[in-house]
């Protein structure tokens, strides 16, 4: 599949270009509806990025790429209908809301050289190379007492042309590409917490009518 798209990239010598490939690992998901609740579960969402492998005491904090993504992450958030009210702030955070942890770790496939395509590509700093970035992501959901009650996890990638012969005509601008593999990602693991029946959902009251 991927060979398939990078042969519909056109050579065009003396132009240069930027192209991306989601790997499409995490196939999308449709979240469930809270339509017909009234009290929805008020959450605070604890977000990092990180560079390097997950949980490696030598994962590097990236807060450029962290404030990057943070806007796509409130729409997703926003956009679900799963939660009342939903901070990324935790200064903001009130007695009772639920905890998210959310962590994306970018690491490099096989252990090899790090080419971070997402800050490379925003900064437009051209390499001549494909670079394939990797994402895990985490999500881990605790009470308003700390107590964890759901940890889950996913990964998918990213794969990036940069060089002086590529023209993306098929595919995505690297942040486009991050954004959508991101999307995906955050919610596969947001239909998770939800099927686990671990947030508190309560329904509309039923119309009793007068006598």
């Amino acid at each position: 599949m991927q060979f398939g798209k990078i042969l519909g990239l056109a050579l065009v010598l003396g132009l240069s270009g930027c192209a991306s490939f989601t790997k499409d690992e995490v196939a999308p998901v449709n979240l469930p509806s809270m339509a017909s609740y009234s009290n929805k579960p008020n959450v605070y969402v604890d977000f990092d990025f990180y560079q390097g492998e997950p949980k490696s005491a030598s994962a590097v904090e990236m807060p450029q790429a962290r404030d990057m993504l943070k806007p796509e992450l409130q729409k997703v958030l926003t956009d679900s209908g799963l939660f009342g009210r939903v901070t990324l702030d935790e200064f903001q955070k009130q007695p009772g809301d639920y905890n998210l942890r959310l962590k994306v770790y970018n690491h490099p496939p096989g252990g090899g050289q790090m080419v971070m395509a997402f800050i490379s590509g925003l900064t437009f700093t051209v390499i001549p190379t494909l670079a394939t970035d990797q994402y895990t992501m985490s999500l881990e959901t605790l009470d308003s007492q700390g107590q964890t009650l759901t940890n889950a996890s996913n990964h998918d990638g990213v794969n990036t042309w940069m060089g002086i012969w590529f023209v993306p005509l098929m595919a995505n601008t690297p942040k486009e590409a991050i954004s959508d593999t991101f999307s995906r990602q955050v919610n596969a693991l947001l239909k998770q917490v939800v099927e686990s029946k671990s947030l508190k959902y309560s329904a509309l009251d039923a119309h009793v009518p007068r006598a």
